[in-house]
């Protein structure tokens, strides 16, 4: 019986696989100086799904063309082939073991597109030839500039035109459990139930949560306490960077930002950042964003609307699937709705008119209105035609955002940037 071999620890792996990426190391650091020999990388950077690998046994080729006339010459396409790898290391591996001169390894790693698109052997190889020259959509080692990475969604995820989202009542109270059939309130977006005597129970003593839920009935609805907060879809790094953030505004520490507090804030933070002082036009546009902030109009921001305003700003830099996931089905019946009401040709693409015109009844139907009139600047999109896809992706924050019970003018639904 032969003696069993034991398997390699993870450490001996690492120590024999490190040659063979130095050695990939140094061929594309190569191929910076030398466009026309050793590895060129195609592709855009994070989109990689694989390697294609161009194997030309350029010594066996030549050596066969040497002894056949010119009429004869072999193609070059003989003594190539071409291979993908999913992993560099796999690509490093010896080709074969027939005994051949090493051939040269030139590698192009494209995007699953690409390799759909090149998966013969003269596309990948004209392919590999454009990218040693620097040409064509993928790029080389030779010196030129990357274009610069924009960050995907991970997951495309999107709401479908036409499939009917599934509403669902929850007949408990969220507060006593019960099913009794005493008047409830209903949330307008998770459908949850309350009891009105649990609520002002609970709510006692809290003005706005009492006229709040007056609105219940209304077309308008009410927001219950869970949906209303904003920050429950930040992660943990987020609101403690937000709590850090509210305790370098309240400089007394009397858990509310002034509007002193908050413009010194900014002129240090400009002094310090810019190294100027900060100007007065600057001035007034910051005191004017502390009054969008201070939805209560008491001359004071406290935590909640500070977490509610800045969770608004970190989901617009979020992956919008993401936000799309956070809608509930109640929130996108009500848009949806109000889309196809305006579509005429029955086809989910809409004009900048009419986009418009559905911002405004969806405003209005939520109970808020534009300050000055003008509803086109929360339209977040600047294409002519806007497909529902567009609209629903783009405007999904917003959305969300109008979860606040706030009615009229004061709101944090996001307004598009002037150019």
């Amino acid at each position: 019986m032969g003696v069993p071999l034991s398997r390699k620890t993870r450490a001996e792996r690492k120590a024999l696989a490190a040659p063979k990426m130095l050695t990939a190391v140094k061929a594309f650091k190569e191929a910076g100086a030398n466009a026309n020999s050793g590895w060129a990388l195609g592709g855009a950077p994070g989109q990689t799904r694989g390697f294609v690998v161009v194997l030309v046994d350029r010594l066996q080729a030549d050596a066969m063309a040497s002894h056949h006339p010119n009429s004869d010459r072999p193609s070059l396409e003989k003594w190539q082939r071409v291979v993908r790898f999913t992993r560099m290391a796999h690509a490093l591996k010896p080709p074969d073991k027939s005994g051949l001169p090493v051939p040269e390894v030139r590698v192009c790693a494209f995007t699953t597109w690409s390799v759909r698109r090149r998966n013969s052997v003269e596309g990948a190889n004209n392919a590999f030839n454009k990218s040693s020259v620097g040409g064509g959509k993928v790029f080389s080692l030779s010196g030129q500039r990357r274009k610069p990475y924009v960050p995907r969604d991970e997951e495309y995820y999107t709401i479908m035109y036409d499939e009917e989202p599934r509403i669902t009542t929850d007949v408990t109270c969220t507060i006593c459990k019960g099913f009794e059939r005493s008047a409830k309130i209903q949330c307008r977006v998770c459908g949850r139930n309350c009891h009105t005597n649990c609520f002002e129970r609970r709510y006692r003593g809290d003005e706005q949560a009492m006229e709040a839920s007056k609105r219940a009935d209304t077309e308008a609805g009410w927001t219950c306490a869970d949906c209303e907060n904003l920050g429950q879809l930040l992660d943990e790094y987020e609101t403690s960077m937000l709590m850090d953030k509210f305790d370098e505004y309240d400089s007394d520490q009397s858990t509310q930002i002034t509007v002193e507090e908050y413009i010194e804030f900014q002129k240090d933070l400009c002094l310090e950042s810019e190294g100027i002082e900060m100007s007065k036009e600057r001035e007034e546009e910051e005191r004017e964003l502390f009054g969008n902030i201070d939805i209560s109009g008491d001359g004071a921001i406290n935590w909640w609307e500070f977490l509610t305003a800045k969770s608004i700003h970190f989901l617009n830099k979020k992956p919008k699937s993401y936000v799309l996931k956070q809608l509930t089905p109640r929130e996108i019946k009500r848009i949806r709705d109000i889309f196809k009401a305006n579509d005429m040709s029955y086809h989910g693409v809409l004009d900048r008119e009419e986009a418009v015109k559905v911002m405004k009844e969806w405003m209005n139907s939520v109970g808020l209105e534009s300050p000055d009139g003008d509803y086109s600047k929360y339209l977040l999109t600047s294409s002519c035609v806007i497909p529902w896809d567009t609209f629903i992706r783009e405007h999904a924050v917003t959305i969300i955002a109008a979860r606040i019970n706030n009615v009229g003018k004061q709101h944090f639904l996001p307004v598009k940037r002037k150019s």
